[in-house]
Protein backbone atom coordinates (compact mmCIF):
# COMPACT_ATOMS: atom_id res chain seq x y z
CA UNK A 1 0.00 0.00 0.00
CA UNK A 2 1.48 3.30 -1.13
CA UNK A 3 1.77 6.26 1.29
CA UNK A 4 3.55 9.30 -0.07
CA UNK A 5 4.28 12.31 2.18
CA UNK A 6 2.98 15.63 0.91
CA UNK A 7 3.18 19.17 2.28
CA UNK A 8 -0.33 19.83 3.45
CA UNK A 9 0.01 23.57 2.89
CA UNK A 10 0.28 22.89 -0.84
CA UNK A 11 -3.16 21.31 -0.95
CA UNK A 12 -5.20 22.88 1.83
CA UNK A 13 -5.80 26.11 -0.07
CA UNK A 14 -7.40 24.12 -2.85
CA UNK A 15 -9.92 22.36 -0.62
CA UNK A 16 -13.34 23.82 -1.44
CA UNK A 17 -15.87 24.61 1.24
CA UNK A 18 -18.35 21.78 1.17
CA UNK A 19 -15.69 19.18 0.29
CA UNK A 20 -16.87 15.72 1.32
CA UNK A 21 -14.50 13.97 3.72
CA UNK A 22 -14.17 10.67 5.53
CA UNK A 23 -13.52 10.75 9.28
CA UNK A 24 -12.11 7.82 11.19
CA UNK A 25 -12.39 7.77 14.98
CA UNK A 26 -9.95 5.24 16.42
CA UNK A 27 -10.63 5.61 20.14
CA UNK A 28 -13.55 5.49 22.57
CA UNK A 29 -17.11 4.24 22.26
CA UNK A 30 -17.60 5.76 18.81
CA UNK A 31 -14.76 4.06 16.97
CA UNK A 32 -15.53 3.78 13.27
CA UNK A 33 -15.69 5.55 9.92
CA UNK A 34 -17.99 8.52 9.35
CA UNK A 35 -18.79 11.06 6.65
CA UNK A 36 -18.67 14.84 6.92
CA UNK A 37 -18.03 18.05 4.97
CA UNK A 38 -15.59 20.94 5.17
CA UNK A 39 -17.52 23.85 6.72
CA UNK A 40 -14.73 26.45 6.80
CA UNK A 41 -10.94 26.92 6.88
CA UNK A 42 -8.52 29.42 8.36
CA UNK A 43 -4.77 29.59 8.94
CA UNK A 44 -4.78 27.26 11.93
CA UNK A 45 -7.95 25.22 11.87
CA UNK A 46 -10.30 23.14 9.73
CA UNK A 47 -13.98 23.33 10.57
CA UNK A 48 -16.09 20.28 9.74
CA UNK A 49 -19.71 19.38 10.32
CA UNK A 50 -20.21 16.78 13.03
CA UNK A 51 -19.50 13.44 11.29
CA UNK A 52 -22.23 10.82 10.96
CA UNK A 53 -22.30 7.29 9.60
CA UNK A 54 -24.77 5.61 7.25
CA UNK A 55 -27.02 4.73 10.20
CA UNK A 56 -27.19 8.33 11.34
CA UNK A 57 -24.94 7.75 14.36
CA UNK A 58 -22.88 10.84 15.21
CA UNK A 59 -19.17 10.61 15.96
CA UNK A 60 -18.74 12.00 19.47
CA UNK A 61 -15.16 13.18 20.01
CA UNK A 62 -13.99 14.99 23.14
CA UNK A 63 -11.88 18.14 23.05
CA UNK A 64 -8.27 17.15 22.76
CA UNK A 65 -9.19 13.84 21.16
CA UNK A 66 -7.53 12.71 17.95
CA UNK A 67 -9.09 11.42 14.75
CA UNK A 68 -8.23 11.07 11.08
CA UNK A 69 -9.50 12.94 8.03
CA UNK A 70 -9.15 11.97 4.39
CA UNK A 71 -10.51 13.45 1.17
CA UNK A 72 -10.14 13.25 -2.60
CA UNK A 73 -8.27 16.24 -4.01
CA UNK A 74 -8.56 17.81 -7.48
CA UNK A 75 -5.98 15.35 -8.83
CA UNK A 76 -8.10 12.37 -7.76
CA UNK A 77 -5.70 11.51 -4.94
CA UNK A 78 -6.83 10.61 -1.45
CA UNK A 79 -5.10 12.86 1.07
CA UNK A 80 -5.08 11.73 4.69
CA UNK A 81 -3.87 13.22 7.95
CA UNK A 82 -4.25 13.02 11.70
CA UNK A 83 -5.78 15.91 13.61
CA UNK A 84 -6.83 16.95 17.12
CA UNK A 85 -10.21 18.38 18.09
CA UNK A 86 -9.65 21.89 19.42
CA UNK A 87 -13.24 22.92 20.11
CA UNK A 88 -16.90 22.07 19.52
CA UNK A 89 -19.02 24.90 18.15
CA UNK A 90 -22.81 24.90 18.21
CA UNK A 91 -24.56 27.09 15.64
CA UNK A 92 -28.34 26.87 15.63
CA UNK A 93 -29.05 23.34 14.40
CA UNK A 94 -25.42 22.59 13.49
CA UNK A 95 -22.54 21.15 15.49
CA UNK A 96 -19.13 22.03 14.10
CA UNK A 97 -15.82 20.41 14.98
CA UNK A 98 -12.87 22.79 15.06
CA UNK A 99 -9.84 20.66 14.20
CA UNK A 100 -6.16 21.56 13.96
CA UNK A 101 -4.53 21.70 10.55
CA UNK A 102 -1.47 19.45 10.13
CA UNK A 103 1.65 21.37 11.03
CA UNK A 104 3.87 19.69 8.47
CA UNK A 105 2.82 16.73 6.37
CA UNK A 106 -0.19 14.82 5.18
CA UNK A 107 -0.07 11.65 3.11
CA UNK A 108 -1.23 10.57 -0.31
CA UNK A 109 -2.96 7.24 0.12
CA UNK A 110 -4.08 4.82 -2.55
CA UNK A 111 -7.85 4.60 -2.74
CA UNK A 112 -10.75 4.14 -5.11
CA UNK A 113 -10.35 1.15 -7.47
CA UNK A 114 -6.61 0.76 -6.80
CA UNK A 115 -6.89 1.17 -3.06
CA UNK A 116 -6.69 -2.25 -1.46
CA UNK A 117 -5.65 -3.75 1.83
CA UNK A 118 -4.20 -7.12 2.72
CA UNK A 119 -6.53 -9.67 4.29
CA UNK A 120 -6.52 -13.39 4.95
CA UNK A 121 -9.90 -15.06 4.61
CA UNK A 122 -11.00 -18.52 3.54
CA UNK A 123 -13.17 -18.21 0.44
CA UNK A 124 -15.59 -20.55 -1.29
CA UNK A 125 -15.94 -20.22 -5.03
CA UNK A 126 -18.35 -21.69 -7.56
CA UNK A 127 -18.39 -21.48 -11.34
CA UNK A 128 -19.88 -23.14 -14.39
CA UNK A 129 -17.52 -25.24 -16.49
CA UNK A 130 -18.55 -27.61 -19.27
CA UNK A 131 -22.20 -26.91 -18.46
CA UNK A 132 -21.75 -28.13 -14.91
CA UNK A 133 -21.51 -26.27 -11.59
CA UNK A 134 -18.09 -26.70 -10.01
CA UNK A 135 -16.92 -25.61 -6.59
CA UNK A 136 -13.56 -24.92 -5.04
CA UNK A 137 -11.74 -23.29 -2.17
CA UNK A 138 -9.40 -20.32 -2.19
CA UNK A 139 -7.93 -17.71 0.13
CA UNK A 140 -8.73 -14.03 -0.28
CA UNK A 141 -5.43 -12.21 0.27
CA UNK A 142 -6.39 -8.62 -0.51
CA UNK A 143 -9.50 -6.60 -1.27
CA UNK A 144 -10.68 -3.25 -2.59
CA UNK A 145 -14.11 -1.85 -3.41
CA UNK A 146 -13.72 -3.08 -6.97
CA UNK A 147 -12.29 -6.56 -6.51
CA UNK A 148 -9.96 -8.91 -4.70
CA UNK A 149 -7.00 -11.22 -5.13
CA UNK A 150 -7.47 -14.92 -4.54
CA UNK A 151 -4.90 -17.61 -3.91
CA UNK A 152 -6.00 -21.08 -5.04
CA UNK A 153 -4.46 -24.50 -5.36
CA UNK A 154 -3.05 -25.62 -8.70
CA UNK A 155 -5.88 -28.14 -8.97
CA UNK A 156 -7.97 -25.26 -10.35
CA UNK A 157 -5.32 -24.20 -12.86
CA UNK A 158 -7.10 -25.85 -15.79
CA UNK A 159 -10.50 -24.72 -14.56
CA UNK A 160 -10.20 -20.95 -14.09
CA UNK A 161 -9.21 -18.67 -16.95
CA UNK A 162 -9.18 -14.92 -17.57
CA UNK A 163 -12.68 -13.78 -18.44
CA UNK A 164 -14.42 -16.54 -16.49
CA UNK A 165 -17.27 -15.64 -14.17
CA UNK A 166 -17.12 -17.01 -10.64
CA UNK A 167 -19.14 -16.52 -7.48
CA UNK A 168 -17.18 -15.82 -4.31
CA UNK A 169 -18.16 -16.06 -0.65
CA UNK A 170 -16.08 -15.09 2.38
CA UNK A 171 -16.32 -13.24 5.69
CA UNK A 172 -14.60 -9.89 6.22
CA UNK A 173 -14.68 -9.01 9.93
CA UNK A 174 -18.45 -9.10 10.15
CA UNK A 175 -19.02 -8.20 6.49
CA UNK A 176 -20.48 -11.18 4.65
CA UNK A 177 -19.78 -11.49 0.95
CA UNK A 178 -22.20 -14.16 -0.23
CA UNK A 179 -21.94 -15.48 -3.79
CA UNK A 180 -20.62 -12.19 -5.13
CA UNK A 181 -20.51 -12.34 -8.92
CA UNK A 182 -16.97 -11.68 -10.09
CA UNK A 183 -14.89 -11.86 -13.25
CA UNK A 184 -11.31 -13.10 -13.44
CA UNK A 185 -9.18 -10.29 -14.89
CA UNK A 186 -5.67 -11.53 -14.01
CA UNK A 187 -4.08 -14.90 -13.47
CA UNK A 188 -0.57 -15.54 -12.16
CA UNK A 189 0.43 -19.15 -12.39
CA UNK A 190 2.86 -20.48 -9.85
CA UNK A 191 6.38 -21.57 -10.71
CA UNK A 192 7.19 -24.49 -8.47
CA UNK A 193 4.72 -23.35 -5.82
CA UNK A 194 1.42 -25.06 -5.17
CA UNK A 195 -0.82 -22.00 -5.51
CA UNK A 196 -1.90 -19.60 -8.24
CA UNK A 197 -3.14 -16.03 -7.82
CA UNK A 198 -6.26 -14.68 -9.47
CA UNK A 199 -7.29 -11.04 -9.67
CA UNK A 200 -11.07 -10.75 -9.69
CA UNK A 201 -13.32 -7.78 -10.41
CA UNK A 202 -16.67 -7.59 -8.65
CA UNK A 203 -19.68 -7.40 -10.99
CA UNK A 204 -22.81 -5.43 -10.05
CA UNK A 205 -21.77 -5.21 -6.40
CA UNK A 206 -24.52 -3.99 -4.12
CA UNK A 207 -23.93 -0.32 -3.25
CA UNK A 208 -24.37 -0.86 0.49
CA UNK A 209 -21.89 -3.72 0.43
CA UNK A 210 -19.47 -1.61 -1.62
CA UNK A 211 -19.69 1.20 0.94
CA UNK A 212 -18.97 -1.23 3.77
CA UNK A 213 -15.91 -2.56 1.95
CA UNK A 214 -14.66 0.99 1.32
CA UNK A 215 -15.01 1.85 5.01
CA UNK A 216 -13.30 -1.40 5.97
CA UNK A 217 -10.38 -0.52 3.68
CA UNK A 218 -10.12 3.00 5.11
CA UNK A 219 -10.16 1.67 8.66
CA UNK A 220 -7.56 -0.97 7.93
CA UNK A 221 -5.34 1.53 6.16
CA UNK A 222 -5.46 3.93 9.08
CA UNK A 223 -4.83 1.13 11.56
CA UNK A 224 -1.72 0.15 9.63
CA UNK A 225 -0.66 3.75 9.31
CA UNK A 226 -0.82 4.25 13.08
CA UNK A 227 1.47 1.29 13.58
CA UNK A 228 4.16 2.69 11.32
CA UNK A 229 6.66 4.55 13.44
CA UNK A 230 6.31 8.27 13.10
CA UNK A 231 3.84 8.10 10.21
CA UNK A 232 1.27 10.38 11.77
CA UNK A 233 3.62 12.22 14.09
Amino acid sequence: MRKEPINFQNVVGKIPIGQKIEVYVSEGNFEGTYSSFIYDLDDKFIYILMPTNTSGLKAVVRKGGSFYISFIDEKERRIGFKTTLNDIIKEEDRVIYKAERPKEEAYIMEFRENFRVDILAKADISFIKHSEISKGEATAIDISASGAKLSAGISLEDELEIGDTIFVSFELEGIALNNVESRIVRRTLSKGEKVNHYGIKFVNLDKKLEDRIIKFCIRKQLEMARKMKGLWE
